[in-house]
């Protein structure tokens, strides 16, 4: 609209987008200050108004953004413009992959967490800074490694063989690398529609990262150094003293033969004392505290970022260093960012993304932690030199432990050493064709590198002595992903329309080559020359999708709001047949806090309803599943023999999993704001390895049968308790309840795993259900174990439940799930002045782990050559008939009793005060003197405390599927760590 004129007059055409983002804003206002003369931004974000000749000043507005003015000089006849987000207001722009939305014009299931909220945690992943801060993720952090990523669950598990990862994606595209440092901010995809729109690959939901760029014109630099260290936390794993074990294994020496007439029960402390003289008792080496020390953590992050009136750029280096807390292990990585984005005019901008990446580290053999702790305190682990000793079974001083293994002998004289690099390139274009239509393209290529070491020196004791042994892994991976898109916008009175149309390609190829072999000539470590033994090993996978995808987005008068979406995926994982699926979605919400009657309400300041349904679908599960494959791995007269492996699958297709959201938005008093979301989810056509008939010649075969029913609640609070000068608290809160149900299999599936450990796959039963015989405890009368015995009549109803001391005879049955019922995160954030102090916690509940470490450290003398755990206050071994308060068994009647049972399986559940963040900013006219414009000092804790009554190492288990794990089963992992840092942040 233009209501006045001016004598000398001059045009001004801009452009206006998002800091954030850097998508077009349509529907700012642009006044001229001082006048009436106002315009609106296209759908581009476009605009022309008149000025006058000379100096004038343009101030624009929009609904969740800061205003601003710009001044415009006399002659200039065109400005770009990028308006920062008001970040105090619940219409922030959000993110969501292909797009950008206001938050009241969301229609599906989104969790925002800026960079503010993260960085109290300092770590090389992302998704240990996202645990207990989205209601419905689930974030486990299953080893203390240096360098170990965590297991990620969004609203439970969904699948039983495909990866149940989220999807990332990374400014856009979906993959690509970062580093913590440079994100601007997360977004977490929870219902399908948000993730539709990933089709094929959204099945485990969708976090999308957003990486830093230009907020404000002058360049701005920001330096951050923290430095601390960290100290392992062996939970409730605490090995016995020499004292402590010397008492224990009095219990092995006491007199009772079952039935025997004449066991007195006392224990023969002549013999004791022969085999176990009292010198041990001054002989005590602590293993764990040998192996774990405190180590080291650095991490160096600078960072320079600004606009002209051409071209906005960011560009951040960082540098992370962590020493683990066991011996020889580390990992270091580097990283180099710059994001550009050149505006040649109003209609075209060209976006250029850059990261560069390399790590390398040494990771460690799980054998050499398995000793650590088991390794009895009577043993020194160093000759009079103080260096290792070596053993083995020929040595001929006493060593009381088991094996004849030391560990920290095995870790000098070998080495687990890795190293990569990684490089992502983005090329972005914008091209605005008209007011309602710009085309919109994005691309990345990718490639990286990794190479993995395992050497074992000549020098080492057990199998490799005097020979050694050496083997290499090189992986290399490189790839291409292609978005190009026709978007558009429409603005008609009330109405608005908009969205994209388009296609999308990606490409991968992974390439693997390594060689092993025996026979190393000490002070050697090159494959060309080992003697014996050589190995060579090789192959490829490749991979390929093309899709087609759409999305529309309407709303009516801010009230209304209507979002449809399509994809078509074609995937290379399926034969040509069945190679395309569809995946829709629909979603809606009601504005209601914008409805008149609800005006100027000082209670109910915002209220939103919203539904979605759609289809995601997965398709990893591994290349040429659907084929008959043959082995070429052995030989027949010398060459090449090809041996069946895999029956052939030609109608194997995706799994799909239909999902039904509905969500509730509240705002109240304008401090709190709660949400609320309830959700079902029917995966179908699960990719399952079924079993065969015996004539078939093959055990399994890949099916699609059966669904997994995923059902849940979510809740959301954030709340600012107190608001003043001085002082603020503010407190979010989230918990989610999750269930897992199997339904349609053709037959219950059991999966066993090492040591015996099985779960079960039935109709009506849970995911990752543990299946195995339950423990009754001990016999009050013999000492032996007990288990259950259930019989059943003809219709499989039990009938009976007894006990029974014959392992052979206990009932096999569901225990409990590894799969929590609910979890979630409490925190708290406090400032006085300028200082503030921030409280993580978060809370699992429910879920079953099964300590495997118990059967050698509770192994009731089977083992008498382990140390053992420090048993609770409550436990008591069996010392004669009649005791009824015993928990563990006697030593002397004791068989079987360290079998797979529920006596191992324990409840998982627990608190910990995940953070503590406390930071002092120095005042402006302190930091003035020395040119910043910020200062910002702090201590962090991370991993406070734990509170569980689980026994063993923390509880965090994983709970991930593979080859050589089961989900919820702990054995001796790497203990996660304590971390204590001294963090300082400059701006300037």
């Amino acid at each position: 609209m233009h209501t006045g004129g001016f004598s000398q007059e001059q045009r001004v055409s801009g452009r206006i987008v998002s800091a954030k983002d850097s998508q077009p804003l349509p529907g700012v206002s642009v006044a001229l200050k001082g006048s009436s003369n106002i315009v609106s931004t296209d759908g581009s974000g476009a605009f022309s108004i008149g000025t006058p000749a000379g100096k004038s000043t343009l101030v624009l507005t929009f609904v969740g953004f800061l205003r601003k003015e710009v001044e415009v000089n006399a002659g200039q006849s065109s400005v770009q413009i990028r308006l920062d987000e008001d970040v105090q207001q619940l219409n922030d722009v959000v993110v969501v992959g292909y797009s950008s939305k206001k938050q009241s014009a969301l229609t599906s299931a989104v969790t925002v967490v800026s960079a503010e909220q993260l960085k109290d945690v300092t770590t090389n992943n992302v998704g240990s800074m996202l645990q207990g801060k989205v209601a419905g993720l689930q974030v486990v952090n299953s080893s203390g490694a240096p360098g170990a990523a965590p297991d990620i669950r969004l609203r439970g598990v969904s699948s039983v063989n495909a990866n149940q990862s989220p999807l990332f994606v990374v400014d856009g595209i979906i993959g690509g690398n970062y580093d913590p440092n440079d994100v601007e901010s997360i977004t977490v995809l929870k219902d399908a529609a948000s993730t539709a729109l990933y089709g094929s690959q959204a099945n485990a939901g969708v976090i999308v990262v957003t990486t830093k760029k230009a907020k404000q014109g002058q360049t701005r630099f920001e330096a951050k150094v923290a430095t601390g260290f960290r100290t392992a936390d062996f939970g409730k794993l605490q090995v016995m003293s020499s004292n402590e074990l010397y008492d224990h294994q009095k219990e092995f020496y006491r007199d009772y033969i079952l039935g025997a007439p004449d066991n007195s029960y006392k224990i023969d402390l002549g013999k004791f004392y022969a085999e176990r003289p009292l010198t041990l008792r001054d002989q005590n080496y602590s293993w764990p505290e040998e192996s774990f020390q405190s180590a080291p953590i650095y991490n160096f992050y600078l960072s320079a970022a600004g606009r002209t009136e051409k071209n906005d750029y960011y560009v951040g280096a960082s540098y992370y260093n962590e020493k683990g807390t066991f011996q020889n292990t580390k990992y270091q990585r580097i990283n180099l960012r710059g994001n550009s984005t050149y505006h040649f005019s109003n209609k075209l901008d060209v976006t250029n993304n850059i990261n560069l990446s390399a790590n390398m580290g040494k990771s460690y053999d799980y054998m050499d932690v398995y000793y650590s702790f088991l390794n009895m305190p009577w043993d020194n682990p160093y000759d009079e030199t103080g260096k290792p000793v070596y053993v083995d079974g020929n040595s001929t001083f006493k060593w009381w432990s088991r094996d004849k293994v030391n560990p920290l002998h095995t870790i000098e004289n070998s080495d687990h050493s890795y190293k990569g690099f990684d490089v992502n390139y983005d090329l972005g274009v914008n091209y605005r064709i008209t007011d309602w239509l710009t085309f919109s393209s994005s691309n990345r290529v990718a490639a990286s590198f990794n190479k993995g070491t395992n050497f074992v020196s000549p020098l080492a004791a057990g199998t490799y002595r005097g020979s050694g042994y050496l083997n290499e892994l090189n992986t290399l991976n490189y790839g291409i992903v292609s978005n190009q898109l026709l978007r558009f916008a429409f603005k008609f009175g009330d109405h608005s329309l908009n969205g994209f149309a388009g296609a999308a390609f990606e490409g991968s190829q992974t390439e693997y080559s390594g060689a092993s072999g025996r026979g190393l000539p000490e002070g050697l470590r090159v494959l060309n020359v080992v003697s014996n033994n050589q190995l060579v090993n090789g192959y490829n996978n490749q991979g390929y999708l093309q899709s087609l995808l759409s999305q529309v987005d309407y709303n009516y008068k801010e009230k209304y709001f209507l979002t449809a979406s399509f994809r078509y995926d074609g995937s290379s994982a399926f034969a040509p047949t069945k190679q395309y699926g569809s995946f829709p979605a629909i979603s809606g919400a009601w504005l209601i806090s914008n409805e008149d009657f609800l005006a100027g309400s000082n209670i109910l300041n915002y209220l939103k309803l919203r539904g979605s349904y759609g289809i995601t679908g997965t398709q990893d599960i591994g290349a040429s599943r659907y084929l008959g494959l043959y082995s070429l791995t052995t030989q027949y007269n010398s060459v090449v023999g090809a041996v069946p492996y895999q029956l052939a699958s030609p109608t194997l297709t995706w799994e799909s999993k239909n999902q039904i959201n509905a969500g509730l938005d509240i705002g109240l008093f304008k401090r709190v704001n709660l949400t609320v979301d309830v959700y079902r989810n029917n995966t179908k056509d699960l990719l399952l390895q079924v079993s065969q008939p015996l004539s078939v010649g093959f055990e399994t075969k890949w099916e699609n049968a059966g669904n997994v029913v995923n059902k849940g609640i979510e809740l959301g609070i954030t709340s600012a308790n107190i608001q003043n000068k001085n002082f603020d608290w503010s407190t979010d809160f989230t918990i989610n309840f999750n269930s897992n149900k199997l339904e349609g299999l053709p037959a219950s599936i059991v999966k066993t795993g090492s040591w015996s450990i099985s779960q079960i796959y039935r109709n009506g039963g849970n995911l990752y259900e543990f299946y195995m015989p339950k423990w009754l405890g001990v016999d009050a009368q013999t000492g032996g174990p007990l288990w259950e015995k259930l019989t059943y009549d003809e219709s499989g109803a039990v009938t009976g439940r007894e006990s029974t001391s014959d392992y052979a005879q206990a009932t096999i049955q569901e225990s409990g799930s590894a799969l929590p019922k609910f979890q979630g995160g409490f925190n708290n954030n406090f400032r006085y002045k300028n200082f503030n102090l921030r409280v993580s916690t978060y809370f699992n509940y429910g879920n079953k782990v099964f300590s495997n470490n118990l059967r050698f450290m509770m192994n009731d003398g089977h083992e008498p050559y382990y140390n053992q755990i420090q048993m609770p206050d409550d436990a008591k071994i069996w010392t004669g008939p009649g005791d009824t308060q015993a928990t563990e068994p006697s030593p002397q009647n004791s068989a079987n009793s360290t079998e797979t049972s529920t006596r191992y399986l324990k409840n998982g559940s627990y608190f910990s005060i995940r953070n503590i963040a406390l930071s002092y900013r120095l005042p402006k006219a302190w930091s003035s003197k020395i040119n910043m414009e910020g200062i910002t000092v702090g201590l962090t804790a991370d991993n406070v405390a734990t509170f569980s009554n689980f026994l063993g190492q923390d509880p965090q288990t994983t709970i991930q599927a593979g080859s050589f794990g089961t989900p919820g089963v702990s054995d001796f992992k790497y203990p996660n760590n304590r971390q204590y840092l001294f963090n300082i942040n400059f701006s300037f």
